[in-house]
């Protein structure tokens, strides 16, 4: 007789630590990083003023800082244009990703038949598709979201795939024994398996969403970080074309930390969440 979902359910995670010891366990893992990135502006501000370095050529975090606090207004503008395609992007190619890994996780023929045409595709260098993709799409804010999307779909694809296929076999014989049907294998024993390899997907998707939608706006934009940094480089701003350049790793790394703590809520019972440095 089929199990009910109630008897096939993977047990609850423990409860989690209480958030005092939370805070301080983010403060020990992030103050080296806090540190050796005060060090390091420390270092390059005084490099640039003992060796006279031009600031064509290298800006101080001085200068940075203050061509950032002059254009505030426009800055935000752009880097909230830039972080809207890199969402959307990310949001459409992890979408597909999570489609496709799913279908070559259970079906031999298409992985066999579409893997190598995807693996070519993704070989191909972003700045070489983008201007195609620009075409397909037109100049709007939607052909720079489909470049986002492109790069980002494949990494979640793979890892979507390989997490379907990774499940302990021993349970799989018990979710057989008790006549589980594909539904409730899939929801309760493959995904639940799969997930820490999807937030391997999810991390790198994030990151390339960013990548994505700054070199989209490289080859065709009138807004965005990446119409910024070419538009300084044309006319040698440098500091303000670091504020925009740093902008854009800033939010690469808000996207990460907040894919990082998803992955904390969702799959707190995994190794990595407690061999991470």
């Amino acid at each position: 007789m089929p199990m009910s979902d109630s008897a096939l359910s993977i047990p609850a995670a423990r409860s989690g630590a209480p958030l005092s010891h939370r805070l301080l366990d983010i403060g020990e893992r992030s103050w080296p990083a806090v540190l050796i990135l005060v060090l390091l502006i420390a270092g390059w501000e005084w490099a640039c003023t003992a060796l006279n370095i031009k600031p064509y050529i290298l800006p101080a975090p001085s200068a940075i800082l203050t061509a950032a606090l002059n254009d505030v207004p426009g800055l935000s503008r752009h880097a909230g244009i830039t972080a809207w395609e890199a969402f959307a992007g990310f949001v459409i190619g992890s979408a597909l990703g999570a489609v496709l890994g799913t279908a070559f996780a259970y079906s031999r023929f298409l992985a066999r038949g579409f893997l190598p045409f995807i693996i070519a595709a993704n070989t191909i260098p972003v700045v070489a598709i983008a201007p195609i993709i620009i075409i397909w799409f037109g100049h709007g804010i939607g052909s720079k979201i489909a470049v986002t999307a492109f790069l980002s779909f494949f990494p979640l694809a793979l890892n979507m795939m390989k997490g379907l296929q990774s499940y302990d076999r021993t349970v799989a014989d018990v979710f057989h024994i008790a006549a589980a049907s594909p539904l409730q294998s899939f929801f309760k024993m493959r995904l639940p398996s799969a997930m820490p390899y999807v937030f391997v997907g999810l991390k790198l998707n994030v990151t390339f969403s960013v990548i994505g939608a700054i070199v989209a706006e490289f080859v065709q934009a009138d807004r965005g970080l990446g119409f910024v940094i070419m538009t300084t480089y044309r006319t040698m701003a440098m500091p303000k074309l670091w504020a925009a350049m740093l902008l854009s790793a800033l939010m690469g790394i808000l996207f990460f930390l907040l894919v990082a703590m998803l992955e904390r809520i969702f799959v707190p019972w995994h190794a990595s969440m407690s061999t991470d440095p």
